[in-house]
């Protein structure tokens, strides 16, 4: 098993190669969105697949960081609760489908709208958070996004020095 430090450098190299792709790949669909929004005349099925297209960034940068966690432990379940945490952020992107499909079918006020945003995407923050606590219990060498976003911002400290 790998200890913490260990792990936070590891996560964070990670996540500098995974966030510079994922930012390569958010800059071509939002090209080919902008192409494809100045060029033809865009309908409501355009703009929703657009709108899911954006999100294929943040699966990317999830399956990457279930890909290394799984890496550090092999109980079972660790490894099942590092699943289910990928499995929440691909969760909010199917849920933003058929929050859209939703969208399509009623006709609303904005504030109706808004209200079911709150309701079907808060939930999975608070899910998320939970899935954090029980892979910490489970190992306790387990770096939580906390830690991961200061060691963020600790490397950009020491960058702009």
């Amino acid at each position: 098993m790998i200890n913490k430090n260990e792990r936070l450098k590891l996560m964070v190299e990670n996540e500098r190669k995974v966030n510079r792709t994922a930012l390569l790949l958010t800059l071509a669909i939002l090209g080919v969105a902008f192409a494809f929004i100045f060029t033809r005349e865009i309908n409501v099925t355009t703009f929703a697949v657009i709108i899911m297209a954006t999100q294929l960034p943040s699966l990317y940068r999830a399956w990457h960081r279930m890909k290394l966690l799984r890496t550090f432990n092999d109980e079972a379940r660790y490894q099942k609760y590092v699943r289910l945490e990928f499995g929440i952020v691909l969760a909010n992107v199917l849920l933003l489908g058929v929050f859209i499909a939703i969208a399509w079918t009623i006709e609303g006020s904005l504030l109706v709208f808004a209200g079911m945003l709150l309701a079907l995407f808060i939930p999975f923050i608070f899910l998320s958070v939970w899935v954090n606590r029980k892979i910490e219990l489970i190992d306790p060498e387990h770096v939580t996004n906390h830690e991961l976003r200061t060691a963020h911002r600790d490397e950009a400290k020491r960058q702009l020095k």
